[in-house]
């Protein structure tokens, strides 16, 4: 069984670390993925062995909440603000030298500490038997050792000055740089997350001539549902009643209004911006078109860039690192002063300072940020490497019919023996999604074609359908030499009818792609099956200088593989069974979202909106990068910095960094990261 659970409170990547080895230690798991950009735990478990509620206590026994509520969220907020007005008084106390003043803010760091540092304590605990070192860690032992050292000094068992204002501040500014952090990314994928609450919608179900409410998994097919102004339509249905004006950018990242009447499809995902209508469901919420939408965008959050899992690695080791650096600090500053309270001030804020956190979050919400970007621009990214990949192509193969042309075809002209061989054509043209098949299909429907009952039907690409003895495809198969646009009906290899088919012109926004690929000096090359003449007319038209016409399946494969050789790092992109095999081999694969079913599985990424989505492509790429380079450095770059500041390093020149403050750059060195990633 699947289970997909909505967690809050992970706060980097070794957080997410931390529940996945502690779920996989559960007997009866099978797989974990955490998301901790979307906040999403999805288990692959055995429902005999393991129930639903023992995999959520789990994540809650970490220090997380699973499903938090709005009043959740409230009572966080008022927490925060809680710990806020507890801390504030013990910054002009730190002035006042009267003998209660000490006790004051003995009493409101302690609140703070206990109930502010509850949270971090938790999920310190866990971290450490999972043996995965977090941020909450770093915290926890810091805020505790301040607490502990100023009440220490207070008690007069060590002759130090007491600073419970540090303790205090550094988990309430801590506190206030998640609550940030989390609102920035909860806004960054806010699309995302309602692509996923489509999940747990409830549907209004017409039963009896009455309006029931339903969750969506107990919609069914043939069910009527009831479609509203201000909704999202959550299953693929026709419109039996009524009419409605569409928003489709979730799913197409084409804003355009569409209007939907009796008798036309409506897309999951799309969004009813007026009207009202009755719309019979096709398909229920497992097999629907916002369900293979969240399909691909749970791969892509589960696949890491190589990048990623470089800083993941890097963010375990620099938590111990961090540790080990503060107690050597402590220790060469009192060796050479003697002066503890000052060698205790240093170690923590070497401590506090140093939290890997930012550079934890750095590229996965670069990337999840980039994914998001990507869906509503119509393009569904199912491999997150493409946006290192992307910059280093240098040729891109395009496939021609439905890639660079429409791929929507008409018969011009029919050759046929008896009317009956209509209804057959038209049997055999419903097996296969193929261009052509299409055109013949519509072809016959429009002579009042009936379907005949065949069996064992099989489709072999570039060759044609095959059903019991009879054919439809490419007349080679027959040994009959004829153009390319031409498709034959043989029964046992006998000729029956023959279709000249037509397409009808370049897409919309070819063009455009085009040039834009040669302006960034990557090399065109189209390929075809088609004819030399029609290849070298389209090819002229887009201005595209290398061509090849009459190329199988297998000579396009032949053809990547050639130019891999010669060292180009090569795209592939295709709509079509035939341009699977390349596009499985090519470096970045991109499919038409017209295309076939298996071209989407083997894509890296899917171009809804068609050719045009290349530029969006390349230059989404492009900034996602960007983004992870900048973050990387800027993580880098504060580490640098801060660290021989924390340690005391120019404290000779009357610079330092006190712990509370060093806590304040922690969180807003996370808050920065986080900022700079959503930034448009």
């Amino acid at each position: 069984m699947r289970l997909s659970i909505k967690v809050e409170g992970m706060t980097c990547v070794n957080c997410a670390r931390g529940i996945e080895i502690n779920l996989r230690r559960l007997k009866g798991i099978k797989d974990v993925q955490v998301s901790f950009e979307l906040g999403y735990v999805y288990v692959e478990f055995d429902e005999n062995i393991l129930k639903k509620e023992q995999i959520k206590e789990v994540i809650e026994s970490l220090g997380y909440k699973v499903s938090k509520s709005e009043y959740g969220e409230r009572l966080d907020l008022f927490f925060l603000f809680t710990y806020m007005i507890l801390s504030i008084p013990l910054i002009p106390l730190m002035f006042i030298h009267e003998p209660w003043s000490v006790y004051v803010q003995f009493i409101l760091a302690s609140l703070v500490q206990i109930f502010g540092g509850y949270g971090f304590y938790r999920s310190a605990y866990w971290s450490l038997l999972s043996g995965v070192g977090n941020m909450d860690l770093l915290v926890a032992i810091g805020s505790t050792s301040a607490y502990l050292y100023s009440l220490f000094g207070m008690l007069g068992l060590l002759h130090v000055h007491p600073f419970f204002e540090t303790p205090a501040l550094l988990i309430t500014f801590v506190k206030i740089g998640k609550y940030l952090e989390s609102k920035a990314k909860e806004k960054a994928t806010e699309s995302l997350r309602e692509l996923f609450g489509l999940q747990t919608r409830k549907v209004s179900v017409m039963e009896k001539g009455k309006e029931v409410e339903k969750p969506v998994q107990d919609v069914f097919v043939g069910d009527i549902i009831v479609l509203k102004t201000g909704e999202v339509v959550p299953l693929d249905v026709v419109v039996s009643e009524g009419r409605l004006e569409v928003d489709e950018s979730l799913i197409t990242g084409e804003s355009i209004p569409v209007l939907k009447d009796r008798g036309e499809k409506v897309l999951s995902g799309s969004f009813v911006i007026s009207g009202y209508a009755k719309a019979k469901v096709e398909k229920r919420i497992g097999s629907s078109y916002v369900s293979f939408l969240m399909r691909l965008v749970e791969d892509a959050l589960k696949k890491k860039p190589k990048v990623q899992r470089l800083a993941d690695k890097v963010s375990h080791y620099f938590v111990q690192f961090v540790v080990v650096l503060s107690i050597v600090v402590f220790t060469l500053w009192y060796l050479k002063s003697g002066d503890i309270q000052k060698s205790f001030s240093f170690g923590l804020s070497v401590l506090v300072v140093s939290c890997p956190c930012a550079f934890g979050i750095a590229v996965p919400l670069s990337v999840t940020v980039g994914l998001l970007r990507a869906y509503r621009k119509g393009l569904l990214v199912k491999n997150p490497e493409v946006f290192e990949r992307l910059s280093e192509l240098n040729l891109i193969i395009l496939d021609k019919t439905g890639t660079l042309t429409e791929g929507k075809y008409k018969v011009t002209k029919a050759q046929l023996d008896k009317e009956e061989h209509i209804n057959l054509a038209y049997s055999l043209s419903k097996v296969s999604n193929h261009p052509y098949a299409k055109a013949i299909k519509e072809y016959c429907k429009g002579f009042g074609a009936n379907e005949m009952s065949l069996h064992t039907c099989k489709e072999v690409p570039g060759r044609g359908i095959y059903c019991d003895e009879y054919f439809l495809g490419n007349p080679k198969e027959i040994g009959v030499d004829s153009s390319n646009s031409t498709v034959v009906l043989a029964k046992d290899g006998k000729l029956l009818a023959s279709f000249h088919i037509q397409d009808r012109g370049i897409s919309e926004g070819t063009y455009q792609a085009v040039n834009y690929l040669k302006k960034r000096n990557i090399k065109v090359v189209m390929v075809t099956g088609d004819n030399e003449d029609r290849a070298k007319e389209v090819a002229n038209l887009l201005g595209i200088e290398s061509f090849y016409a009459k190329v199988s399946p297998e000579g396009k494969l032949e053809l990547l593989e050639l130019y891999q050789k010669e060292g180009y790092k090569v795209g592939m992109v295709g709509d079509g069974i035939n341009d699977a095999p390349s596009m499985a081999k090519a470096y970045v694969s991109f499919a038409v979202g017209s295309g076939a079913d298996i071209t989407k599985k083997v894509c890296d990424i899917v171009l809804l909106s068609g050719t045009e989505g290349l530029k969006d492509a390349f230059e989404l790429g492009d900034k996602t990068y960007r983004r992870i380079r900048q973050n990387i450095f800027w993580a880098l770059i504060y580490n640098v910095l801060s660290i021989p500041i924390a340690g005391g390093l120019l404290s000779l020149y009357g610079i330092a960094l006190k712990p509370e403050i060093a806590g304040l750059m922690m969180a807003l060195s996370s808050l920065s990261v986080v900022l700079n990633s959503v930034r448009r």
